[in-house]
């Protein structure tokens, strides 16, 4: 008996496969370059796109300004603009808080006025009897105090008074209408 060892046949080296490997990885390092330089070059582009847009901004409104001088139909436009603009600005809260705070459920608030300009409130009134009419004054003058007390400001206090005094006699109930300023 005699012993036979086959041997198994060594492979071959794959040179093709590990030559396309290589070659896919140059190409994947050459589009890994590519990209960085095209975030660059973009990043580049972005900045100078924003400073290009300020300087258009800055040309514009140079333009809309010597054109604003020359001509009276855009100085109006302009002013209505600042007009609506301070009115939007305006400290609203301020007004409609004391109001709020002298909030009572014997009497109904029918119309608010109120004159930016000079600050005055206009407040039509309508109550069953005079006596919540005067106990929702007496509530404005004391937040009107209130407000005055926390911001120690004693002049920028608002006094409140029934400047008419109506009784409706053809609803029913009766009702009284009224009409409250402040000073």
């Amino acid at each position: 008996m005699m012993l036979q060892l086959e041997f198994i046949r060594r492979r071959p080296i794959p040179w093709m496969g590990l030559f396309c490997m290589v070659c896919t990885l140059i190409w994947g390092a050459v589009l890994l370059a590519e990209s960085i330089a095209l975030r660059e070059v973009a990043k580049r582009d972005a900045q100078r796109a924003g400073q290009l847009e300020l300087v258009l901004q800055e040309r514009r409104r140079a333009a809309q300004q010597q054109q604003a001088k020359s001509d009276p139909e855009t100085q109006r436009r302009q002013k209505e603009q600042e007009k609506i603009v301070a009115a939007l600005r305006y400290p609203w809260t301020r007004v409609l808080s004391t109001i709020e705070q002298a909030d009572s459920n014997d009497v109904a608030m029918l119309t608010l006025s109120h004159e930016q300009v000079t600050g005055q409130t206009q407040i039509t009134l309508e109550a069953l009897n005079a006596h919540g009419l005067v106990h929702f004054v007496d509530a404005l003058n004391e937040s009107g105090e209130s407000d005055r007390d926390s911001s120690g400001d004693a002049g920028s206090r608002a006094q409140w008074y029934m400047t008419i005094y109506q009784i409706q006699p053809q609803n029913n109930p009766q009702t009284i209408k009224a009409t409250v300023l402040n000073k």
